[in-house]
């Protein structure tokens, strides 16, 4: 019985706390809402008692003035005709020179590169493009196709013509590019060439077919090659 008296009184008790509040809320609603004017209004500066621009000084600390009075140092006026480093107090001893002669900067020349198809071995570091056009290649030195080679046992073979054979298994009929001005020049020049990105003057001395000069950058394959007993340095096998 108390346990249901207590439950009556509490929902009597959230019910008129819901009426109050609702019925504080339509009065304010209703009710409309006075400004005062004066509230509004800007007020004039000149009414106002604000302090002097330069009346308000930050003080700064004693370390932080001798700082700042040790970085201020007078600075020496600059004039067409007497300019020098800032550090000098005086002009007088500077001296004008010629200017500097421009740098030159090399340059390095365009290479022409051309297309040449079907070219022929007369020898492991020639290539031939019919009678009157010959190539040399470049960093190396060409083997002499009646060379003759000394075997591990003793024994000769004919290292001049196998190292022409090479050359032409390796190139087959694949067309070559060359450094050239051109495709149509006559007798012999030095150059070099490639099969795709193959360097053939790379490719010969690195499987001992001919010997790197000793002044270029391919004598290490030629030591290689010698140290490995290929090509040239080997036996009769390709």
């Amino acid at each position: 019985m108390r346990r249901l008296i207590t439950t009556i009184a509490g929902i009597t008790g959230v019910v008129l706390w819901a009426y109050l509040v609702t019925l504080g809320a339509g009065q304010l609603a209703n009710q409309p809402v006075e400004y005062d004017m004066q509230d509004l209004e800007v007020p004039d500066l000149d009414e106002l008692r604000l302090p002097e621009a330069g009346a308000i000084r930050p003080e700064a600390s004693p370390a932080l003035q001798s700082t700042t009075a040790e970085a201020v140092r007078p600075v020496r006026a600059i004039e067409p005709e007497i300019f020098g480093y800032p550090a000098f107090a005086a002009a007088s001893d500077l001296e004008r020179i010629e200017a500097r002669t421009p740098m030159q900067v090399a340059t390095r020349p365009t290479t022409t590169v051309v297309v040449l198809h079907r070219p022929a071995s007369p020898e492991a570091g020639i290539l031939a493009f019919g009678e009157q056009q010959r190539i040399r290649l470049r960093d190396i030195s060409a083997t002499d196709a009646e060379r003759i080679c000394r075997g591990s046992a003793g024994g000769t073979w004919p290292c001049g013509e196998m190292a022409k054979t090479q050359q032409r298994q390796f190139i087959r009929n694949r067309s070559v590019t060359c450094e050239a001005e051109g495709s149509e020049w006559q007798g012999e020049i030095v150059s070099r060439c490639w099969i795709g990105a193959q360097d053939v003057s790379v490719w010969l001395a690195r499987h001992g077919w001919v010997e790197a000069r000793e002044d270029s950058a391919l004598s290490n394959f030629t030591e290689m090659a010698r140290a490995e007993r290929r090509g040239l340095f080997g036996d009769d096998a390709p």
